[in-house]
């Protein structure tokens, strides 16, 4: 990605709760066919401009579906003219969040209109149904979203470690063994032992830490089934992808000639994050 992940995550929250807001006015408008006195305040409140631009457009019949637009040049106008609004939109369309909210829009249409509501939901209220709604079996929306952020930690230590697991025995720093024993006592003895040359293969044993943090990490998902939809949702976050991108850059680079200055996780981490990737010309 071209720009920081600190910049470009708090605009990927912003947009995901910018989608809820806009789904939860077209559920009302769409079953209205126009905006309710109330709905009109609160759209000229928090999106200052947009009434009027749709009654210069005499379409109100569309005013629903105008929102989205208005929220991409007025709200992410910044990232439009910077280059990453399509991956904003690529990634927070893709989110577990974005996926409940979608999945809880198509419910209320077609429920609302088979039984109108004697009263719309605010739009808080509206939006924490959404995140409670089941993805898959009895799963929902909230818990599948955390659960892909507790991996996504883990997966940090994963890449991390990846220079650890390449070519020959190699002896964790202390520093680094410090930050896997108070991570997990389990996780140390793994490594320690995946490091140590026991393994002939060892283009396999790196891949083996990504299994051992599945058992370990997302044991509840296994056990109860949605595994594959945490890790599907991990695999397409924006954190993940950065992860892998500069996992790599680093891997290229090898240990060095002292694996004892090799980064500490959290610098490492912040290091990930600030990551730019070069233009490509």
């Amino acid at each position: 990605m071209q720009v920081p992940w600190d910049r470009f995550h708090k605009a990927y929250d912003e947009y995901i709760r910018w989608q809820a807001f806009v789904l939860w006015a077209r559920a009302i408008l769409e079953l209205e066919g126009s905006a309710p006195s109330w709905l009109e305040a609160i759209l000229r409140k928090r999106c200052p401009g947009f009434m009027e631009e749709v009654a210069r457009s005499n379409k109100p019949e569309l005013l629903g579906l105008q929102l989205l637009p208005w929220v991409y040049n007025q709200v992410f106008g910044f990232a439009k003219e910077e280059g990453w609004l399509d991956a904003l939109v690529f990634y927070g369309f893709r989110d577990t969040r974005s996926q409940g909210y979608w999945a809880y829009w198509e419910h209320c249409e077609t429920e609302w209109r088979k039984r109108r509501p004697p009263s719309f939901p605010a739009f808080v209220q509206w939006r924490r149904s959404a995140l409670n709604w089941k993805l898959q079996g009895d799963v929902s929306c909230a818990v599948v979203t955390k659960a892909v952020e507790k991996y996504l930690d883990f997966e940090a230590f994963v890449h991390w470690l990846r220079p650890f697991f390449r070519g020959a025995k190699v002896e964790l720093p202390p520093h680094v063994a410090l930050e896997l024993r108070q991570e997990s006592p389990s996780l140390l003895e793994f490594v320690g032992r995946e490091t140590s040359g026991a393994y002939e293969d060892k283009s396999r044993s790196w891949p083996r830490l990504f299994n051992w943090s599945k058992v370990h990490v997302l044991s509840h998902a296994k056990r109860e089934g949605w595994l594959d939809s945490v890790l599907r949702q991990a695999r397409i976050h924006p954190l993940h992808i950065r992860m892998v991108d500069y996992a790599a850059l680093r891997c290229k680079s090898g240990l060095g000639n002292n694996a004892l200055s090799y980064p500490r996780l959290r610098q490492w981490q912040r290091d990930m994050e600030g990551y730019v990737r070069a233009s490509r010309k």
